[in-house]
């Protein structure tokens, strides 16, 4: 049998492995692979002029680092029977760096990253103008032009029509008077490509800076004093000369970029020293909002503190909290975008990133949900006295993350908002009056009437007690116990304050006191008595009085 069936199984093999080339040739039955077209390769320009930006600081770094034979290779190859010479042109490389660190007012940072360039310029596609913000008297801009290299790539260069009026630029060229007064050696020796005069302008510019903020800071709260006095106003608190605070430190960035574009320095090192201010400023600007933030907060929380509306005021704490960080990450957008990485990216996969973010911080959300509830629900405020999970404390902050309390321990307790949130929270700041719940402990020798002498009694002090109330005092005889006669004295004392309950049930208690010395009875003390004695412990006319009435009862019974 194994024979036959290995003979039809070796058949059915082949006929499939026949069928699928004929299957293939069949119109329908298996989808048409389309023919695989090879990519063209996309070749990098190894001296980055794929873009305008690419282009225009390719050519400053390797002018600006003396590399002239790479630096006319930003230029527009020459076209016509003569070639322009390599020294002239190297020559031309450097008067045209000379003329862009002095005429050049435009910030780089603008420039298009696009290999198309800016299409909404007006001019031709293969065509990009550099220049400042304003066209101004004596102010160079460059033309870019794009057109194909020996390898048949698109590539920009700065147009000959650029190139030709930089001799007659150059030539009107002033240089600073500076360098005519200070040694040669501090203009000839160069740090990082940059005379060593300007590195040194650059560092003293910065106390002198400080010392000019901090002189107009200094004025405009002489100003504020002055206007506050006049509106007869409290003053306010004056910083030491020597603090920097945010508005010196704004002042002190403007005042030395003043200062610096006066000694020329190159157009490579504004770009950078640019980013630097930038990012000065947004600090400044950001220590200036939050504190605004702050103030307006801390006083919008006085008031409603006033008012007792101490929910609404962890609301406003909360609120400028997440302003604060909005602008923080604004204004980092910012910095991120003037020193060069490419923002719209970033933001296009902000989606993606929350995204993974929520995965990943899934406690993170939760506790700030948590708080957000906490304070809009108003279960707890800042001040309340409250007790979450067994730990008793004082509310002194409610965060974006955990809710902070000072147990009695001085010891600062944080817990996650997302626990807040879901535990069972029991806030002492609602209670509206203290229980007061005290057992009496008497001696057995007392006799009934002397039990009820001093339940009246207490009963007495109870109801003549204005912060005791009435409704619900009571004073009772509760039990027998092992060693005592047990008397419950119950009451609700109106005091919201812990503090005022603590005094007014202390003056009740001693009162009570009093109450049981006027009545003379004794407060039973834990132990235990051992009696001998020869005496029936039962009277003997109150026995027989006992029996004679049991007597009584059952011969009734019986008869009946």
């Amino acid at each position: 049998m194994a024979g036959p069936l290995n003979m039809v199984l070796l058949r059915v093999v082949v006929l499939l492995a026949w069928c699928v080339p004929l299957g293939a040739q069949i119109p329908g039955l298996t989808p048409a692979v389309p023919p695989v077209v090879a990519q063209p390769s996309v070749s990098t320009d190894p001296l980055g002029r794929e873009n305008p930006r690419g282009c225009i600081l390719g050519f400053i770094k390797a002018a600006q680092e003396e590399r002239y034979s790479v630096a006319v290779q930003y230029f527009q190859p020459a076209t016509g029977r003569h070639r322009a010479d390599a020294e002239e042109e190297e020559e031309l490389a450097s008067q045209l760096l000379t003329v862009m660190n002095q005429q050049y007012v435009g910030p780089l940072d603008f420039v298009s990253r696009d290999p198309l360039g800016r299409l909404d310029d007006g001019l031709p596609v293969d065509q990009e103008k550099i220049s400042g913000p304003f066209e101004t008297k004596g102010s160079f801009s460059i033309l870019l032009v794009r057109q194909d290299d020996e390898r048949g790539q698109k590539l920009w260069y700065i147009s000959r029509a650029t190139l030709a009026q930089v001799p007659k630029a150059y030539d009107s060229l002033t240089f600073p008077e500076v360098e005519k007064k200070i040694p040669d050696y501090l203009v000839e020796h160069r740090f990082l490509y940059m005379p060593l005069w300007q590195w040194i302008a650059i560092l003293v510019f910065i106390p002198v800076a400080l010392v000019g903020a901090r002189l107009l800071t200094e004025g405009g709260e002489l100003l504020l004093v002055l206007w506050r006095k006049s509106r007869k106003l409290p003053p306010l608190a004056r910083a030491p000369l020597s603090k920097v605070g945010p508005g010196t430190l704004v002042f002190a960035v403007l005042i030395h970029y003043a200062l610096t574009g006066y000694i020329g320095t190159s157009l490579l090192y504004r770009l950078y020293y640019r980013r630097v201010i930038w990012t000065l400023l947004t600090i400044g600007f950001y220590w200036i909002l939050t504190r605004i933030t702050r103030a307006l907060s801390s006083r919008i929380g006085r008031s409603l503190t006033s008012r007792g509306m101490y929910a609404e005021r962890s609301i406003v704490a909360l609120i400028r909290r997440f302003v604060e960080v909005s602008i923080l990450i604004f204004l980092g957008l910012i910095v991120l975008h003037n020193v060069g990485f490419n923002v719209s990216a970033a933001l296009a996969g902000l989606g993606i990133g929350t995204l993974a973010l929520g995965l990943g911080a899934q406690k993170t959300f939760e506790n700030m949900f948590g708080g957000v509830s906490v304070l809009f629900d108003k279960v707890v405020q800042i001040g309340d006295t409250c007790k979450v999970n067994n730990q008793t404390g004082v509310v002194e902050d409610i965060g974006l993350r955990s809710t902070r309390l000072r147990t009695a321990d001085r010891t600062l307790l944080s817990i996650p908002n997302g626990i807040m949130a879901s535990s069972t929270l029991e806030n002492f700041r609602f209670r509206d009056k203290y229980l007061c719940q005290q057992v009496l402990r008497l001696r057995y020798d007392l006799a009934p009437d002397h039990v009820r002498s001093v339940l009246e009694e207490i009963r007495g002090l109870l109801n003549a007690n204005a912060k005791v109330e009435d409704a619900s005092a009571r004073v009772r005889f509760l039990r027998f116990a092992e060693y005592a006669l047990e008397i419950e004295v119950y009451c609700y004392i109106l005091d919201r304050d812990y503090n005022a309950y603590l005094e007014t049930q202390e003056a009740l208690l001693l009162e009570i006191m009093g109450a049981l010395e006027k009545t003379g009875a004794v407060v039973a003390l834990p132990s235990q008595a051992t009696l001998v004695s020869k005496d029936a412990w039962i009277d003997a006319e109150k026995a027989k009085a006992a029996q004679a009435a049991i007597n009584k009862r059952g011969g009734s019974g019986g008869a009946g």
